[in-house]
């Protein structure tokens, strides 16, 4: 398993479109991880749901991260 650690690049996936937009992450608070869109400048709040998969929304889409 990957340790997840600040100005990390992950890759989200919508769920919606099946896009991938990749980020930095910018905050880690015990089971939350937020992630800043590399396009746009976005924050999105992901939540840990088992160990490596986290799932969050903005804008009405939902992504998920898998590390």
């Amino acid at each position: 398993m990957l340790l997840l650690s600040l100005d990390k690049k992950v890759n989200l996936t919508c769920v919606e479109t099946d896009l991938m937009a990749s980020g930095t992450i910018v905050r880690i608070l015990g089971n939350r991880v937020d992630v800043e869109l590399d396009k746009g400048g976005i924050i999105v709040s992901l939540f840990m749901k088992r160990a490596g998969f986290y799932v969050g929304s903005q804008s009405g889409l939902e992504f998920v991260m898998k590390i």
